[in-house]
């Protein structure tokens, strides 16, 4: 499985750059093909969050994150969550929501796909999950 980090999943919900939404829709397709398609309940939180702050209306919401939602999924456990406590005391705690990424997907996947350079960067030396960053 690999885990699909928030903003790579806006990539694909809102097209912001034309080529990086192509390139992502078509990584996507491909992954959905596979069943290969992993995201946790918190990023689920993160895109509603996202998709409001750009004043997406209610409407487009539901439809937007019904496009994602019946991806293999799971919430996020205390060890989930201790495992994050323990990245960001490394990294620093305003990153806590990347951590708590990293964690679940060390659980469930062997990769993770971001689009999140400054952050990931940081987290990679820490963990034996694979990180891509495009």
């Amino acid at each position: 499985m690999i885990y699909l980090d928030t903003d790579f999943l806006i990539h694909f919900l809102v097209n912001q750059d034309k080529e990086t939404h192509r390139f992502v829709t078509k990584r996507l397709k491909s992954l959905m093909e596979k069943g290969l398609c992993f995201i946790s309940l918190l990023t689920l939180q993160e895109a509603v969050f996202v998709l409001a702050k750009l004043r997406y209306d209610t409407l487009e919401i539901m439809e937007k994150i019904g496009e994602i939602e019946n991806f293999s999924s799971m919430n996020y456990s205390i060890g989930d969550f201790h495992r994050a406590k323990e990245l960001a005391s490394k990294i620093g705690f305003q990153n806590i929501n990347d951590c708590l990424h990293v964690a679940v997907a060390e659980s469930y996947c062997k990769e993770l796909y971001t689009f999140n350079k400054n952050d990931f960067e940081k987290i990679k030396p820490l963990t034996s999950l694979h990180i891509t960053i495009f």
